[in-house]
């Protein structure tokens, strides 16, 4: 059975404004209109609801109704959007979807032991101490530690020495679909030993036991999850560099995913999951590996490390804005892709923090270009 037409006009009769400030903070601009920031891409006034419609300027431009507007703050199918606004459930025939395929599930006593690892490192982080102190000399901010749900333990086994030998280490979870797949521990420090077999060893990271990074790229947790069409995609290599750049850029409506190591691959699905960006800009130590990603992504811009600096590295010198903006200008092949740059870095020029002086030469640059009053 279909859904009566009775029962979608009711849907399309609610009253936009007070469903749309479940979702955000809304100021009257007019008599029935309202702007605020958007739910999905944030900024200051990018969304503007009226009762009976609605756009965001950034990740949304095309006005939209009651039922749009549910499917796509919740990600809701159009029965599900329907029944949320009206309160009824609509017959309709069941659709059948294909099969899923996900990865195979850890074990239950690894995903608990992992998750436990996680939460109780994040509250150890978030107390403040080395770790904190850590994090705050290599310029990465609470915002991000929250956002990608960082750690600190004291005691982490350093590798091939059985627990023996133990040293202060960052937690990093890595992330599948929202669920725990792996965790790289950071040290704080490099470290030179001899292990249980005699041999001299250099460490400065390694991983919980059972870990599985197979097909997983780092920084999920941080992708905004919308309008990537409308969005630019950075591809490094580390997590450290991966935080910087989100730290960065994801005010400017920019994801950042890292591949780990310049020794992992992308999977068929990451590509096409870069596919659907508007710019995808790769950020590699090798040039090899940068070249084979792009030939991978139509359009991709590649960049350099300049004078060998990494991105972690330019984000402590007050640079990395500057070089980030300065790559996706030079990427822009549109008066339509310039404007959309301009006004991410202008909306996020309005927060605290702001934007660096060398992303501001390059919103200043644009806006000249284009004729736009800032």
């Amino acid at each position: 059975m279909t859904i009566s037409q009775t029962v979608i006009d009711q849907a399309r009769q609610t009253n936009l404004v007070s469903v749309a400030e479940r979702y955000t903070t809304l100021r009257k601009e007019a008599a029935k209109e309202y702007a605020g920031p958007c739910p999905k891409c944030g900024g200051v006034d990018r969304f503007h609801v009226k009762p009976d419609g609605w756009f965001c300027r950034q990740c949304h431009p095309k006005f939209a109704d009651q039922i749009e507007f549910v499917r796509w703050a919740d990600g809701a199918d159009f029965t599900t959007a329907i029944e949320r606004l009206t309160g009824q459930r609509p017959m309709q025939a069941t659709i059948q979807r294909k099969p899923t395929v996900q990865a195979m599930p850890k074990p239950a006593d690894w995903l608990d032991d992992a998750e436990m690892i996680v939460d109780s490192a994040h509250a150890r982080l978030m107390a403040g101490g080395d770790g904190a102190t850590y994090l705050l000399s290599r310029a990465i901010q609470p915002p991000a530690w929250e956002a990608f749900s960082l750690g600190y333990r004291e005691d982490v086994s350093l590798p091939g020495t059985g627990g023996k030998d133990r040293a202060p280490a960052i937690v990093m979870p890595w992330m599948r679909g929202g669920k725990l797949t792996a965790i790289r521990y950071r040290f704080l420090q490099a470290h030179e030993y001899t292990d249980l077999e005699g041999h001299l060893r250099k460490a400065k990271q390694t991983s919980l036991v059972d870990s599985d990074f197979t097909g997983v790229l780092y920084g999920g947790q941080g992708l905004l999850g919308c309008a990537e069409d409308l969005r630019t995609l950075v591809l490094c290599e580390g997590e450290i560099n991966a935080l910087s750049i989100w730290q960065t850029c994801h005010g400017w409506n920019w994801d950042v995913l890292s591949l780990g190591s310049e020794s992992a691959k992308l999977t068929t699905a990451m590509i096409n999951y870069a596919r659907r960006f508007e710019r995808v800009i790769v950020w590699m130590d090798k040039s090899e590996v940068a070249k084979s990603i792009m030939t991978a992504i139509p359009g991709a811009w590649g960049m350099n490390s300049p004078g060998g600096k990494d991105a972690n590295e330019m984000l402590q010198a007050g640079h990395l804005g500057g070089l980030l903006a300065t790559a996706r200008f030079e990427a822009c092949e549109t008066d339509m892709e310039r404007e959309r740059l301009l006004w991410n870095l202008w909306d996020n020029a309005q927060l605290p923090g702001g934007i660096d002086a060398g992303a501001r030469q390059v919103m200043e640059s644009i806006a000249k270009g284009l004729g736009k009053a800032l």
